[in-house]
């Protein structure tokens, strides 16, 4: 009796499994080879376990299309050094002195451009919030806000391609990550609107302009041109079908590399400690690839997500079986970095998505989102840890400015199930 619950339920078992190993602080890469090892071991012979846990982790490391990741990776620690985050905050600042709260202003549009660069919602914060903190706080912004505008603005890192997320989800669900990206582009712009809107509308302690002549902006804008035209270049050579994305992720490298050396502000030096980080950032993303993939293998094989998504889908319809989705999104970005839950969620999550009928490019997209609220979500969210490593501002002052960024979010998430077509208009344009 006891093995019949079992072979029944295994799937369940390895995310009971899962779950139990990272309440004990196992990393979750190992919780989630361990968790459906361990499992397979229950149904399967040891040595076909054994045999398929190689098979299937060298099958999730040897994806041609995950060569992006280091080449995006890279991209972001180079332009760390290269003093990028303060050109691009200049520029943003000249551009938007005449707007209430420019300084707020300057630092979305900041994060929303260093985003198109990077690809990562930390390398963002960590960029434009070493330059933009100082500065707010000189202004009377105050911690919360300060804090949590960066905060905020990071999580465009997700959504804005070049994005590290929409790459392992193109992996994960066989979708082509050229239209994630475009598709990514129309949402990406709506977000970063809106957040800007908040920030004009809210109410520091002295909303300060700056008035600059045209002269002076179009100084600034020369100066840092180089660093400005290359989310353009990104973009423009995606869209028009030029470059594959991995081959767009060598070009932003070389790109920034030859700018670094041409403006003197980039050394071997400083681009051996690049590579270092980044090293390391893509050895811990792969191995979460690795095992991630043999976590989703087993589920799948088990049927565990199909039987969630007839589960939902029996007992919620449309909205409703969207608002869970949201509801569970919410609650694993409380634990679980953005990576780490794109990858255990995806497999679960994608076929309730398929039910509902939303396009691969939509789910894409909306699981996109759903990780930039895990970026901000207390009490894991690693934006608010990195701001205040490099501010010392307190967590929750962070998690309580970043939460109407957080509810904007959430909004869109919602507008993007409703309205597909400003997720699918720009990736259909190029068909």
């Amino acid at each position: 009796m006891l093995m019949d619950f079992i072979y029944d339920h295994v799937g369940f078992i390895a995310i009971f499994l899962l779950f139990f190993l990272m309440v004990l602080s196992v990393p979750v890469f190992v919780s989630m080879g361990l968790a459906a090892f361990a499992a397979a071991l229950m149904v399967e012979d040891p040595f076909l376990a054994f045999r398929n846990f190689i098979n299937i982790s060298w099958q999730g490391a040897s994806i041609f299309e995950l060569i992006a990741l280091p080449l995006f990776i890279f991209t972001g620690t180079i332009m760390q050094r290269t003093d990028a985050g303060r050109d691009l905050f200049e520029v943003t600042k000249a551009w938007t002195g005449s707007i209430p709260n420019s300084l707020g202003v300057a630092t979305i549009a900041a994060c929303g451009i260093f985003a198109a660069i990077s690809g990562s919602s930390v390398a963002t914060a960590a960029t434009v919030g070493l330059v933009a903190i100082p500065l707010l706080l000189e202004e009377g912004y105050g911690e919360r806000r300060a804090g949590g505008f960066v905060a905020g603005g990071g999580t465009l890192g997700i959504i804005i391609p070049p994005s590290i997320p929409l790459i392992l989800y193109g992996v994960i669900t066989e979708t082509s990550i050229g239209q994630l990206f475009i598709g990514g582009v129309v949402p990406g712009i709506i977000m970063m609107s809106l957040f800007t809107l908040y920030v004009v509308l809210s109410r520091p302690r002295v909303m300060i302009t700056h008035s600059i002549s045209l002269e002076e902006r179009m100084t600034i804008t020369r100066r840092s041109l180089g660093v400005v035209l290359l989310p353009v270049v990104i973009i423009v050579a995606i869209y028009t079908g030029v470059f594959t994305p991995t081959e767009v992720g060598a070009l932003s490298v070389l790109y920034v590399c030859a700018l670094g050396f041409a403006q003197k502000k980039l050394s071997f030096a400083d681009l051996k400690a690049a590579a270092v980080v980044a090293t390391g950032a893509t050895t811990m993303l792969f191995m979460l690839i690795v095992f991630g993939q043999y976590f989703a293998h087993f589920l799948t094989f088990e049927q565990v997500p199909q039987a969630i998504a007839a589960a939902i889908i029996e007992n919620a319809s449309g909205i409703w079986a969207v608002t869970l989705m949201i509801m569970a999104y919410i609650v694993l970005g409380m634990f679980l970095e953005s990576a780490a839950m794109l990858l255990i969620s995806i497999p679960i999550f994608f076929p309730v998505a398929e039910q509902l009928g939303m396009d691969p490019i939509v789910f894409g997209i909306f699981a996109a989102i759903s990780m930039e609220i895990a970026q901000i979500s207390p009490p894991i969210g690693v934006n608010l840890f990195t701001i205040h490593g490099i501010s010392k501002i307190d967590l929750w002052k962070l998690a309580r400015g970043a939460l109407p960024f957080l509810l904007i979010q959430i909004g869109m998430l919602y507008l993007v199930y409703l309205v597909p077509e400003i997720v699918l208009w720009l990736p259909n344009s190029m068909k």
